[in-house]
């Protein structure tokens, strides 16, 4: 998996650390390679590479810990690192509940089928030539712009009680923003995201970016009110990351999350089954280790509206379980740097109902259909209260047909509210990063300020 000059220096950080008189040591050993081509003004500006290697260490001695990441991978930087992790030590306050790293177990992690195609940077670019053709034939004044870009994450965890698990996977990416000015400035946004590149259809995301935007140039002003909403699969990813978050340990324990005391009720409408599968090799993340080497497992978050489970790293079972076996497995893994070490389901999947988007207007007496939520943030985690903006295409439907574009609203609303009456569940589902998600129709929803565009 790795090279034989990084596999050379993982040995030697081993033994240095084998050497200092740890009670228990783990390291993470990533690379990742990504790259992109980026586009503006309907122009390829930009084809950059980032090539990464990255350690991570966690130590502890006494019930003390110590981390640090080191990036310059030299033998000598190694050694330098891990006695600075190790002297530094005693002026580290010990953790009274931590019970050590994980450890080896005899269960055999499942072979994914996680690697795929990469596209090369003259593939990246016929990519966007296609965007750009598709999007010039709907309207010539249109201007693209995104980015298509691509994945390549290798991961292995080594700790001192045994584990020793690696994992690699790879994904292709294409976003593309589509901009026309007419009577106003029209903005739409698609994106998708597969693991085989011959799945991208540039084609068919520009149209509908394209059409969306040249709609939106003649955006109506509505009123905020509580209305029926359709959810595009993009916006369906972005209430779901939020409804995960309430089952993250640490807010469930000390009472910051909405799902506290519901385990077992039926907090959310029967329809609505949420599962986080690690084993799916549709999810882009699909990976049978977590970021500490915990092998995992399928777990329903949601089964037909009930809230089932809490989830947990070691760290986190540990405080509040006092039992680290009990970890649920959802130590992130470092496919990115921004989230290491969190607890994080990356591997939702909604399931799908019967509908399609065209019978879900059908069926809208009065309401909108939501391509994108943007800047969306929580408001109060005990209640599950989240606000936010509509983005990139909101349309207005009347009597089961669209009627208009619609300028932007902020909404605010509670996650158990709006999903308590869930009208219909799309057929189709859509990846993204972290969620597999279809569309939706709610019953409910609330805007309760609005844009000047």
């Amino acid at each position: 998996m790795f090279s034989d000059k990084i596999n050379t220096v993982i040995e030697h950080a081993l033994k240095k650390l084998e050497s200092r008189d740890f009670d228990s040591y783990e390291m993470s050993c990533i690379d990742r390679l990504e790259a992109l081509t980026r586009f503006a003004n309907s122009t390829i500006h930009q084809n950059v590479s980032d090539h990464t290697y990255r350690f991570l260490f966690r130590v502890e001695k006494d019930k003390k810990m110590n981390s640090s990441s080191l990036t310059v991978l030299t033998l000598s930087s190694i050694d330098k690192t891990i006695t600075q992790l190790d002297t530094s030590l005693e002026f580290v306050p010990a953790i009274p509940f931590f019970q050590g790293f994980p450890e080896s177990k005899d269960i055999e992690a499942q072979n994914l089928s996680t690697v795929d195609n990469l596209l090369d940077e003259f593939q990246r670019a016929d990519v966007v030539e296609a965007a750009i053709n598709e999007a010039e034939k709907i309207e010539k004044k249109v201007k693209l712009a995104g980015a298509v870009s691509i994945t390549d994450l290798r991961f292995r965890i080594i700790n001192s009680n045994g584990i020793d698990s690696s994992h690699r996977l790879t994904y292709n990416s294409l976003t593309i923003n589509s901009l026309t000015e007419g009577e106003n400035k029209g903005y739409a946004k698609e994106e998708q995201h597969v693991r085989d590149p011959s799945k991208l259809n540039p084609v068919e995301l520009s149209r509908k970016a394209t059409e969306l935007s040249v709609n939106t140039c003649s955006a109506k002003d509505y009123p905020s009110g509580d209305y029926e909403v359709i959810l595009s699969p993009a916006a369906v990813r972005t209430l779901m990351r939020f409804l995960s978050f309430g089952y993250i340990g640490a807010q469930y324990h000390e009472s910051r999350s909405f799902i506290a005391d519901q385990i077992g009720a039926q907090l959310f409408d029967e329809k609505l089954t949420l599962l986080d599968d690690p084993l799916n090799d549709s999810t882009l993340l699909a990976s049978s280790i977590d970021g500490e080497g915990v092998t995992k497992k399928p777990i329903f978050l949601v089964e037909d509206g009930v809230p089932k489970t809490i989830l947990y790293n070691t760290f986190m079972a540990s405080r509040y379980l006092n039992d680290k076996s009990r970890t649920t497995g959802h130590q992130v893994i470092p496919f990115s740097d921004y989230i290491f070490g969190m607890v994080m389901p990356i591997n939702l999947i909604l399931y799908p109902g019967d509908s399609s988007v065209p019978e879900m207007i059908e069926e809208t007496e009065k309401g909108f259909y939501i391509n994108r939520l943007h800047y969306t943030n929580f408001v109060n985690r005990r209640l599950g209260a989240i606000t936010g903006l509509t983005r990139d295409g909101l349309l207005y439907i009347e009597n089961g047909e669209v009627v208009s574009a619609a300028k932007n609203f902020r909404f605010t609303d509670n996650i158990p509210r709006f999903l308590k009456e869930v009208a219909l569940i799309g057929r189709d589902e859509e990846a993204g990063i972290t969620t597999v998600t279809p569309a939706l129709k709610l019953n409910s929803f609330r805007f309760t300020g609005k844009s000047k565009h």
